[in-house]
Protein backbone atom coordinates (compact mmCIF):
# COMPACT_ATOMS: atom_id res chain seq x y z
CA UNK A 1 0.00 0.00 0.00
CA UNK A 2 1.66 3.27 -1.07
CA UNK A 3 2.03 6.02 1.30
CA UNK A 4 0.81 9.57 0.75
CA UNK A 5 2.96 11.76 -0.40
CA UNK A 6 4.49 14.57 1.93
CA UNK A 7 2.61 18.07 1.89
CA UNK A 8 4.96 20.59 0.51
CA UNK A 9 6.15 23.24 2.90
CA UNK A 10 5.64 26.45 1.71
CA UNK A 11 6.86 30.31 3.49
CA UNK A 12 4.68 32.91 2.44
CA UNK A 13 5.11 36.37 3.76
CA UNK A 14 2.95 38.56 4.71
CA UNK A 15 4.05 42.35 4.67
CA UNK A 16 2.77 45.82 6.31
CA UNK A 17 3.17 48.53 3.38
CA UNK A 18 6.18 50.84 4.43
CA UNK A 19 6.36 54.57 6.10
CA UNK A 20 4.78 57.02 4.20
CA UNK A 21 5.36 60.58 3.50
CA UNK A 22 2.17 62.90 5.17
CA UNK A 23 2.84 66.16 5.60
CA UNK A 24 0.04 67.27 7.12
CA UNK A 25 0.17 64.20 9.86
CA UNK A 26 -3.40 62.62 8.81
CA UNK A 27 -4.66 59.27 8.59
CA UNK A 28 -4.93 58.67 4.88
CA UNK A 29 -7.17 55.49 5.10
CA UNK A 30 -8.29 54.80 1.61
CA UNK A 31 -7.19 58.37 0.12
CA UNK A 32 -4.95 58.58 -3.13
CA UNK A 33 -1.75 59.75 -3.53
CA UNK A 34 0.13 58.68 -0.05
CA UNK A 35 3.04 57.40 -1.61
CA UNK A 36 5.79 56.38 0.49
CA UNK A 37 8.35 58.74 2.28
CA UNK A 38 11.97 58.55 1.67
CA UNK A 39 12.43 56.51 4.66
CA UNK A 40 9.60 54.19 3.43
CA UNK A 41 11.74 53.37 0.10
CA UNK A 42 14.70 52.54 3.06
CA UNK A 43 12.64 50.28 4.20
CA UNK A 44 11.08 48.68 1.43
CA UNK A 45 14.81 48.17 0.01
CA UNK A 46 15.35 46.63 3.10
CA UNK A 47 12.58 44.26 2.97
CA UNK A 48 13.83 43.10 -0.66
CA UNK A 49 17.55 42.74 0.64
CA UNK A 50 15.79 40.55 2.70
CA UNK A 51 12.80 39.04 0.61
CA UNK A 52 16.35 38.38 -2.33
CA UNK A 53 17.14 35.14 -0.56
CA UNK A 54 13.68 33.88 0.13
CA UNK A 55 11.93 31.59 -2.98
CA UNK A 56 9.65 34.42 -4.20
CA UNK A 57 7.24 33.46 -7.20
CA UNK A 58 4.96 36.39 -7.00
CA UNK A 59 4.15 39.13 -4.90
CA UNK A 60 0.00 40.19 -4.72
CA UNK A 61 -0.40 43.69 -3.19
CA UNK A 62 -3.24 46.17 -1.78
CA UNK A 63 -4.25 48.69 -4.89
CA UNK A 64 -3.37 51.77 -2.90
CA UNK A 65 -0.31 53.89 -3.54
CA UNK A 66 1.80 52.91 -0.48
CA UNK A 67 1.35 49.14 -1.04
CA UNK A 68 2.31 48.97 -4.23
CA UNK A 69 5.17 51.01 -4.27
CA UNK A 70 6.22 48.64 -1.48
CA UNK A 71 5.25 45.84 -3.74
CA UNK A 72 7.17 47.15 -6.79
CA UNK A 73 10.81 48.38 -4.61
CA UNK A 74 10.61 44.37 -3.42
CA UNK A 75 9.88 43.15 -6.64
CA UNK A 76 13.11 45.10 -7.87
CA UNK A 77 15.53 43.25 -5.50
CA UNK A 78 13.68 39.55 -7.54
CA UNK A 79 14.33 37.72 -10.30
CA UNK A 80 11.07 38.42 -13.00
CA UNK A 81 8.57 38.39 -9.96
CA UNK A 82 5.15 39.36 -11.35
CA UNK A 83 2.89 41.98 -9.37
CA UNK A 84 -0.43 41.37 -8.92
CA UNK A 85 -3.01 43.72 -7.48
CA UNK A 86 -6.12 42.98 -5.39
CA UNK A 87 -8.79 44.68 -3.21
CA UNK A 88 -8.59 41.59 -0.52
CA UNK A 89 -5.73 43.26 0.30
CA UNK A 90 -7.32 46.77 0.96
CA UNK A 91 -7.35 48.84 4.05
CA UNK A 92 -9.57 48.08 6.54
CA UNK A 93 -13.11 49.54 5.59
CA UNK A 94 -13.45 51.25 8.52
CA UNK A 95 -10.25 53.60 7.48
CA UNK A 96 -12.88 55.54 5.10
CA UNK A 97 -14.49 56.82 8.46
CA UNK A 98 -11.45 58.13 9.89
CA UNK A 99 -9.25 59.20 6.77
CA UNK A 100 -8.18 62.79 6.97
CA UNK A 101 -8.61 63.93 10.29
CA UNK A 102 -5.01 63.96 12.49
CA UNK A 103 -5.14 61.38 15.51
CA UNK A 104 -5.20 63.78 18.01
CA UNK A 105 -9.03 64.96 16.61
CA UNK A 106 -9.74 61.45 16.39
CA UNK A 107 -11.79 61.16 19.96
CA UNK A 108 -14.17 63.76 19.21
CA UNK A 109 -14.16 64.07 15.50
CA UNK A 110 -14.68 60.68 14.89
CA UNK A 111 -16.03 59.37 18.15
CA UNK A 112 -17.30 55.85 16.82
CA UNK A 113 -13.35 54.84 16.71
CA UNK A 114 -14.19 54.04 20.86
CA UNK A 115 -16.52 51.54 19.58
CA UNK A 116 -14.15 50.08 17.16
CA UNK A 117 -11.40 49.97 19.79
CA UNK A 118 -13.39 47.66 21.85
CA UNK A 119 -15.32 45.82 19.14
CA UNK A 120 -14.51 45.60 15.80
CA UNK A 121 -16.90 44.93 13.25
CA UNK A 122 -20.09 45.54 15.77
CA UNK A 123 -20.44 49.31 13.99
CA UNK A 124 -22.00 50.43 10.03
CA UNK A 125 -19.21 50.88 7.83
CA UNK A 126 -16.82 48.53 10.19
CA UNK A 127 -15.31 45.02 9.24
CA UNK A 128 -14.87 42.32 11.53
CA UNK A 129 -11.94 40.50 12.03
CA UNK A 130 -12.87 37.76 10.74
CA UNK A 131 -14.65 39.43 7.31
CA UNK A 132 -11.02 41.14 6.89
CA UNK A 133 -8.76 37.69 7.91
CA UNK A 134 -11.24 36.48 5.78
CA UNK A 135 -10.17 38.76 2.68
CA UNK A 136 -6.24 38.17 3.09
CA UNK A 137 -6.67 34.33 3.20
CA UNK A 138 -7.69 34.68 -0.11
CA UNK A 139 -4.64 35.95 -1.87
CA UNK A 140 -2.91 33.48 0.67
CA UNK A 141 -4.55 30.60 -0.89
CA UNK A 142 -4.07 31.28 -4.71
CA UNK A 143 -0.31 31.30 -3.55
CA UNK A 144 -0.60 28.27 -1.61
CA UNK A 145 -2.44 26.66 -4.59
CA UNK A 146 -0.33 28.00 -7.29
CA UNK A 147 3.20 27.91 -6.41
CA UNK A 148 3.34 25.19 -3.57
CA UNK A 149 6.67 24.65 -2.13
CA UNK A 150 7.83 27.94 -3.69
CA UNK A 151 6.32 30.60 -1.86
CA UNK A 152 5.41 34.61 -2.27
CA UNK A 153 4.93 38.22 -0.79
CA UNK A 154 1.85 40.01 -0.25
CA UNK A 155 1.92 43.28 0.92
CA UNK A 156 -1.16 45.20 2.70
CA UNK A 157 -1.84 46.80 5.80
CA UNK A 158 -2.24 46.91 9.30
CA UNK A 159 -5.53 45.91 10.61
CA UNK A 160 -6.34 43.07 7.82
CA UNK A 161 -2.63 41.44 8.56
CA UNK A 162 -3.61 41.90 12.37
CA UNK A 163 -6.90 40.18 11.87
CA UNK A 164 -5.13 37.77 10.02
CA UNK A 165 -2.87 37.25 13.14
CA UNK A 166 -5.56 37.40 15.47
CA UNK A 167 -7.92 34.72 13.93
CA UNK A 168 -4.80 32.19 13.28
CA UNK A 169 -3.89 32.72 16.65
CA UNK A 170 -7.24 31.97 18.51
CA UNK A 171 -7.64 35.62 20.01
CA UNK A 172 -10.45 37.45 20.79
CA UNK A 173 -11.61 40.24 18.38
CA UNK A 174 -10.72 43.27 21.19
CA UNK A 175 -6.88 41.50 20.07
CA UNK A 176 -6.57 43.46 17.05
CA UNK A 177 -5.31 46.07 17.88
CA UNK A 178 -2.45 44.41 21.09
CA UNK A 179 -0.85 42.91 17.84
CA UNK A 180 1.47 45.77 15.98
CA UNK A 181 2.63 44.60 12.71
CA UNK A 182 5.00 47.84 12.26
CA UNK A 183 4.76 49.87 9.08
CA UNK A 184 7.71 47.89 6.72
CA UNK A 185 7.41 44.59 9.12
CA UNK A 186 6.24 41.21 8.12
CA UNK A 187 4.96 38.18 9.25
CA UNK A 188 6.51 34.79 8.08
CA UNK A 189 3.68 31.90 7.58
CA UNK A 190 5.31 28.68 7.25
CA UNK A 191 2.47 26.40 5.75
CA UNK A 192 2.59 22.68 5.42
CA UNK A 193 0.23 22.21 2.21
CA UNK A 194 -2.52 24.37 3.54
CA UNK A 195 -2.36 24.18 7.35
CA UNK A 196 -0.77 27.20 8.71
CA UNK A 197 2.01 25.86 11.09
CA UNK A 198 3.52 28.68 12.91
CA UNK A 199 3.95 32.42 12.43
CA UNK A 200 6.76 34.83 13.15
CA UNK A 201 7.05 38.64 13.45
CA UNK A 202 9.82 40.20 12.03
CA UNK A 203 10.29 44.09 12.86
CA UNK A 204 11.59 46.82 10.25
CA UNK A 205 14.77 47.09 12.73
CA UNK A 206 15.05 43.19 12.54
CA UNK A 207 15.22 43.86 8.32
CA UNK A 208 17.56 46.30 8.79
CA UNK A 209 16.00 49.23 9.22
CA UNK A 210 14.70 51.05 12.97
CA UNK A 211 11.04 51.17 13.58
CA UNK A 212 9.80 54.75 13.76
CA UNK A 213 7.46 55.47 16.92
CA UNK A 214 3.71 55.70 15.75
CA UNK A 215 0.97 57.64 17.48
CA UNK A 216 -1.49 55.07 18.94
CA UNK A 217 -4.28 55.84 17.18
CA UNK A 218 -2.55 56.06 13.41
CA UNK A 219 -0.77 52.54 14.08
CA UNK A 220 -4.06 50.83 13.34
CA UNK A 221 -5.23 52.51 10.17
CA UNK A 222 -2.89 52.81 7.71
Amino acid sequence: MSQASPRPRTRLHLVRHCDVRNPRGVLYGHLPDFGLSERGIQQAHALGRHLASASVREIYTSPLLRARETAEIIASHLDVVPVTVTDDLIEAEFGRYLQGVRPRDVPWRRPRWFIHMLWPGLLPGDESVSTMAARVRRPVTRLLRDHPGDGGVLVGHGDPIQAFWVEAERRPAWALHRLQCAKGGLLELNYEGEALRNITYRSPRSLGEPESPSPAIDASHA
